[in-house]
This record gives structure tokens, C-alpha cells and sequence, in this order.
């Protein structure tokens, strides 16, 4: 079978040091280890566990105190893993349970009406907030009602339906509004009124900065001569004043001139007619026509713009004339504008031979008949639905009257004092509410308490309870029996008395030794247990763990606890410990039950090897199949052969003394001392006195019968060094003539201390 190696290089307490001297340790497939109380045994059954856990079942003992629980409340104990600390939570627990029971009866308390009336709580404090909400909203809820019925009454004019109810009212309160006096009279007029409509007016969308702009480029043209007369070239008046009296004259024969009395000949007249009628000057005084029939047509256009007053209901009307104002100011702008065109026109007309001064005038803006049509849509609109605007008319009314009711009540005090009532009554139940989440949160906490102590009580073991038993029938008086029920997980102990009575005690009168005992059995039942978990797949080795498996044992117990153990490494059991494959490790502080755990005696094989070709015959003795380990000094000390190990108790307690001499522990090397004494003395029959032949020193130091002495140097420190302990150790003995029997027995070196 394969050994296995444990890794001890990485393992350090918290304070840095390290717990192991030896970097690894090997395992054969038994291994017997000796080591006192604190030199590690259990932190090397941790690493064990930790490093190997992935590949292996480990399956670790480690005392009582993981298997075996004790409910205080029974007087009972459990068996299971984990069961001493399931029983410690199912005790805080049901401790919580209490504490939180008391918690849940305090909020009930607070939840119910209390005896005494002048007591406040979270129940009063709702209802004298829900007395409030109700007084408050009883105070608006009479209010809309007395509301609701004098607007269904009012009849100068009618303004509800006769069906108007509290609801209705309650309903329009957002809508609310107060009324001018000449809003009131004009509603009311509306309620008398037949229904009107108006034209619109004309749209005039002028561009007089564009007429501007071409009245100026007209200005600023000119005819230029083609035939030149002297007699009034260069000259607009004398041409003006030709021009005018080609016009006036009649063109026959003998005409006289109006101005100088002489005949006008018939060339005069041609030339004349010539001079003016060319086309240059017939183009220009048709451009001049043109834009002066285009000025009068606009100014036509803008005069026929009137406000028909008789053709507004009446809510249009003062609205209407205000926005005409408006436009008649914007048409008298324009037709001011507009006779200057004109004028300038008509004057340029008289001067087409030479530029005219150009114009310098403000552009008056459009007018605008648009913002007064907008009304008169809506006036002619509202004419079309004259039913519908006198509802209108009656709802602003029954508004007005509705504001004027919520003033006359101080409606929004009223509501803000209904408001406040309800908020403080949501509050309180919110806080009622609170408190009732926070009970029955706290009931939850208690139902799953309960719960989860349900999860945590032991299961009945049967099969194991019988198996332990028939352990437990051949070496004591004493069995296994359930608490109340083969159904229950909880046991006591039941035995007969000197009548054949049976009688029971509980576990608090239990001895350390039969809590032991009883878990390590059933620790022992848990092994096949495991295996039939597993039977259908491949279930993994074990490594088995024995950490001091015997503990404050009595005789019995131990024959019992060395019997099980060897069993399971012999393989008579190996549905729970197979050699072939399994691992034991059985650590121990107990020297007795070191010797007697282990294979009896020293036997001897002789095996064939082939070395190098040749078969040799080598003897193979216990120290070759199986690892025994001496762990001191924080080292894996492996015993490999009868010499090296321990013969007897007494030879242990020589090995510890070294051990605890090399550390310097002395008060515990003069425990080892006394009891090496005890032992000799009781094995060579001296008696004290002749041992100790009354040598004072020794008497304070090593008389392990005189409790005097032991309380003298109990309180008073004693001064000897470590070595000088040993050197007074050894003396006692060769005063006894047993100089040789200590060499034997001592294998470390003797240094006298020099202080």
C-alpha cells in the first residue's frame, strides 16, 4: 500500500511560529503516535485534514465533545455529528425564542385598547386620529351638500341642471373662478341674446417700401431732348409753360398766343407736337399714369375698411373696437403715405425733361386685418352656436357662484385643517401598521427559530444505539436508552438497580469517561454509515483520525476503546477500516494506552527481496509494517525498532522527564520526579523514610507522600536550576545504590549548573 506524505513546512500559529520542526511526515497505512498534551497533536490531525480532504474521506475523533450534545432542558444528550453544538444553538435559540416572545407580547400590547383610559399607545393614537379625520371630513362633506342644493336653486337665471347633487359640486370646486361685474352682466346678456354675424374686412397686404422705392427710381428719371429749341432749352418752366400752351391752343390757322398776342404759325405747332409727343416721353408719362391709378387704387382699397358694430354679439364687441383702433391708426399712416406718393407723382408728370428731388418718408407698417377677422370668426362662430355659448355662459356663472360659496366657508382652511387630519390619521396607521409588520416580523424570526431547531434535533439513531449497546453489555452494567421515544434523538442511561429496577440518569450524571466512550462508539458506527452512503459510486479511501481517543477513562473503558480500535486495524471490520486501502492514525498522550493499543509483542517475519539480482532473507518485525512516532520538541521522532521504543510506563515517565528537561520546564519536571520515585519505591518495597533517609532538601523537592512539603514548595518558589534538579535527581538514586539503575535509564548528559 502506497504511503502518504503530510506537508508540515507551511503551518505557523498566528503569531508567526512555526507549530512543526520537521518538514513533512510520512504515513504507512497504521501509525501509532505518542506525543504529551500541547505538543501538537491536534493541530497535525488539522493539516491532515485540511491537505488530504479533496482526495480522501477524513473521518477525524477528536473527544466527546463533536458527537455527543447535551440538552440541559431533558437532562438528555444526542448523538450526532455536530451534536454538541446543534445543541448549543438549538439552546441559544430557543433562549431568542423567549427573549423574542416577550418582544411580541409587548408590541401586542401596544396594538390593543389598554385598560387604563389614560394610557397612550399605537392603538389609541389611531383612534383618536381616525375621530379627527371623520370630524374634519364630515365639516366639508355637509358643506358640499348645502353647496350643491343653493346652486341647484339659484333661478335668475338658471344656472345648474335640477339634478345638481353634493358630487357635482365637489366635482367643479377645481374649476372655480370669481367674475368681474361686467363679465356677470355680459354672460347674462349672452343668456338673453339672439345670434349675429359680421363680414370680415379685406385683406390689403401692400409693399410700401416697394411702391416707395419705385416712385423714387420714376423721380429720378428724365427724357432726354432728341431736338433741341433755344429758346427754352435747359429751362423746365419756359418748357413746362410751351408744354401747357401746345395743350390749350387750338392748332388752326390764326390762333393767337394767349401770353404775347401773335399769330402761332402752323410750324410752331409742329415743331412743338414733334418736341413732345416723342416716344420717350409718352413712355415715361404712362409709367407716372400707371403708378398713380395704382396709389389711388390702393388708397380706394384701404377706404373701404369699416367696423359693421351691428353685426357683434355682444362679448365681441368692446374687443372688437379695440382692435379696429388699431387698424384705423395704420390706415391713416398709409393714406397720408400714400397722397405724398401721389403728389410727388402728379409734380414729376410737369418735369419730365430734368430729375425730380427723390422722396424722404418713414414706411408706415401694413395693415394688419387679421388680429380683427380672428374675432369676428370667433363672434360669428359663437352666433352659430348660440345653445352652446349660453352653456358656457350658465357654467362660468355657477363657477362664480361656487367661488364665492368655498370664500364664504374659508374652503381652502377648511381643507388644509381636513388635510392635516388626514395625514396624521395615515400617519398613526402607518405606525399601527409598522408596529404590526414588526410583530409579525417578529413572530416570522419565531417560526423559523422554530424551524430551524427542528432541522437541528438529532435524528433517532436506532441500528447505532443497538450496535453501541451490544459494545457496551459485556464491559458495563449500564445501556443506551432513548429519552422518551425509539422515534426521539435524545438518550440517557438506564441500569438496574440492586432490586432489578431499572433506573435512569441524565447526562449530567454522566462521568467524562461514559460520554467518551459512548461517542467514540458511535463514532465507530458512523464509519459504515459512510461506507453505505456510498455504495452506489465509487466511494474514496479513508484517512481515519484518532485524536487521545481515551480520555479519563476507568480500566474497562479502556479495554473496551483498545479492543474497538484494534479490531478495526486487525480488519475484522472492514465495511468500516479496510487495511488494503484505508488509513489509521491513532495519537495519544496516555503511555498505558500507547503500550496496549498497538500489536502485541515484538514478532519477527522472515521475507525474501531480490537485491541486485540476489535473493536475500531479511527479518520484518511490526516497526517495518507500521510508522510508530514519538513527537517532542515539535519532531517526528519514528521509533524503528523494540529498543527504541517504550517498554513500560515507567520507561515513559524517564522519556518525558528528558523531554521536559530540555525545554526547561521544572515545576513539571519535579512531577515526573515524584512520580519516578512513587514508582521505584513501590517496585523495590523501600520504604519513604529509608529512601529519603531524611535529607531535608530531598524531602522539600521529591517526598511525593507529604502534602506538607508539596504545599511548602507550592508557596514558596524554589531556587534550583534545571540542572541542579537533575544533579539532586541523581544523587538521590546513587545514595540508594542505584547509581546504575538511574544510568540505565537516563540517556541524556549531565551538566552541573555553575551559578
Amino acid at each position: 500500500m502506497d504511503e502518504i506524505t503530510v506537508d508540515l513546512s507551511q503551518h505557523v500559529f498566528g503569531d508567526g511560529i512555526k507549530v512543526f520542526k520537521d518538514s513533512e511526515v510520512t504515513l504507512k497505512n497504521k501509525n501509532f503516535i505518542f506525543a504529551r498534551n500541547g505538543s501538537g497533536k491536534s493541530t497535525f490531525a488539522e493539516i491532515i485534514k485540511h491537505q488530504f480532504s479533496s482526495k480522501y474521506d477524513v473521518e477525524l475523533y477528536q473527544g466527546f465533545d463533536a458527537l455527543l450534545g447535551e440538552n440541559k432542558n431533558l437532562d438528555a444528550f444526542t448523538l450526532a455529528v455536530n451534536a454538541d453544538k446543534n445543541e448549543d444553538e438549538i439552546e441559544k435559540k430557543e433562549f431568542d425564542i423567549q427573549e423574542k416572545k416577550k418582544v411580541v407580547k409587548g408590541i401586542k400590547n401596544s396594538l390593543i385598547e389598554p385598560d387604563n383610559a389614560k394610557t397612550v399607545n399605537y392603538f389609541t393614537s389611531l383612534k383618536k386620529a381616525e375621530s379627527e379625520k371623520a370630524k374634519k371630513s364630515k365639516e366639508i362633506t355637509d358643506f358640499y351638500k348645502k353647496s350643491a342644493a343653493k346652486i341647484k336653486n339659484c333661478s335668475d337665471p338658471q344656472i345648474a341642471k335640477t339634478t345638481y347633487q353634493r358630487k357635482d359640486f365637489e366635482d367643479e370646486i377645481p374649476k372655480a373662478s370669481l367674475l368681474q361685474d361686467i363679465e356677470i352682466e355680459t354672460l347674462r346678456e349672452i343668456l338673453q341674446s339672439n345670434a349675429k354675424s359680421a363680414d370680415k374686412l379685406p385683406c390689403v397686404d401692400f409693399e410700401f417700401r416697394t411702391i416707395f422705392e419705385s416712385v423714387n427710381e420714376i423721380l429720378n428719371s428724365e427724357v432726354k431732348e432728341k431736338t433741341i429749341i433755344n429758346r427754352f432749352y435747359n429751362n423746365q418752366e419756359k418748357t413746362n409753360f410751351a408744354q401747357k400752351g401746345l395743350e390749350i391752343h387750338a392748332h388752326n390757322n390764326g390762333e393767337v398766343c394767349a401770353f404775347c398776342g401773335n399769330e402761332i404759325s402752323q410750324a410752331t405747332f409742329d415743331e412743338l407736337e414733334n418736341y413732345f409727343s416723342a416716344d420717350e416721353v409718352k413712355e415715361l408719362q404712362n409709367i407716372i399714369l400707371k403708378k398713380k391709378k395704382e396709389v389711388e387704387h390702393q388708397i380706394e382699397q384701404i377706404n373701404i375698411i369699416k367696423l359693421n358694430e351691428s353685426g357683434f354679439n355682444s362679448p365681441y364687441i368692446e374687443e372688437a373696437k379695440k382692435c379696429y383702433e388699431e387698424i384705423e391708426k395704420q390706415k391713416i399712416e398709409a393714406i397720408q403715405f400714400l397722397d405724398k406718393i401721389k403728389s410727388a407723382l402728379e409734380g414729376k408728370e410737369k418735369n419730365l425733361f430734368s430729375k425730380t428731388e427723390q422722396l424722404m418718408l418713414d414706411i408706415p407698417s401694413s395693415i394688419d386685418t387679421e388680429p380683427l377677422n380672428e374675432i369676428i370668426d370667433k363672434n360669428n362662430n359663437f352666433g352659430k352656436n348660440i345653445e352652446s355659448e349660453k352653456t358656457k355662459s350658465k357654467e362660468k356663472l355657477r363657477y362664480h357662484e361656487i367661488k364665492c360659496l368655498l370664500n364664504e366657508f374659508n374652503f381652502d382652511v377648511k381643507k388644509s385643517e381636513s388635510k392635516k387630519a388626514d395625514e396624521l390619521f395615515e400617519s398613526a396607521q402607518n405606525d399601527f401598521d409598522e408596529k404590526e409588520k414588526e410583530r409579525q416580523s417578529v413572530q416570522n424570526d419565531i417560526d423559523n427559530l422554530k424551524s430551524e431547531i427542528e432541522k437541528l434535533k438529532p435524528k433517532a439513531e436506532k441500528q447505532a444505539v443497538i450496535n453501541i449497546n451490544k459494545r457496551l453489555k459485556v464491559s458495563v452494567p449500564w445501556q443506551v436508552d432513548y429519552y422518551s421515544n425509539e422515534d426521539s434523538g435524545y438518550y440517557r442511561i438506564v441500569q438496574n438497580d440492586v432490586e432489578g429496577n431499572p433506573t435512569y440518569r441524565g447526562v449530567k450524571e454522566l462521568s467524562t469517561g461514559e460520554k467518551n466512550v459512548i461517542a467514540f462508539l458511535y463514532f465507530i458506527e458512523k464509519l459504515e454509515e459512510k461506507l453505505e452512503e456510498n455504495q452506489n459510486k465509487t466511494s474514496l479511501p479513508k484517512i481515519i483520525i484518532f485524536d487521545d481517543p481515551m480520555n479519563s477513562n476507568d480500566a474497562t473503558m479502556q479495554y473496551l476503546i483498545i479492543t474497538e480500535l484494534q479490531r478495526l486495524y486487525q480488519g475484522k471490520e472492514s465495511h468500516k477500516c479496510n487495511p488494503q486501502r484505508d488509513y489509521l492514525l491513532i495519537l495519544t498522550h496516555n503511555i498505558h494506552f500507547y503500550l496496549n493499543v498497538q500489536p502485541h509483542g515484538n514478532f519477527k517475519e522472515l521475507k525474501k527481496q531480490n537485491v541486485d539480482g540476489e535473493d536475500i532473507v531479511k527479518e520484518i518485525s511490526k516497526y517495518d509494517k507500521i510508522n510508530f512516532y514519538r513527537l517532542e520538541s515539535g519532531r517526528f521522532n519514528l521509533i524503528k525498532s523494540e529498543k527504541e521504543d517504550f517498554k513500560t510506563n515507567y520507561d515513559a515517565l524517564w522519556v518525558e522527564l528528558q523531554d521536559l528537561s530540555k525545554n526547561g520546564l521544572r515545576n513539571s519536571m519535579l512531577n515526573s520526579m515524584r512520580r519516578i520515585i512513587e514508582t521505584y519505591m513501590e517496585f523495590t518495597k523501600i520504604s519513604q523514610d529509608n529512601f529519603y533517609r531524611g535529607n531535608e532538601q530531598y524531602l522539600k523537592l521529591f517526598n511525593v507522600n507529604s502534602h506538607s512539603a508539596i504545599d511548602s514548595l507550592s508557596a514558596e518558589s524554589f531556587t534550583e536550576s534545571t540542572e541542579e534538579l537533575l544533579e539532586l535527581f541523581k544523587q538521590i538514586f546513587i545514595d540508594n545504590d542505584a547509581n546504575s539503575h538511574f544510568d540505565a535509564h537516563w540517556k541524556g548528559s549531565l551538566t552541573k549548573s555553575r551559578n
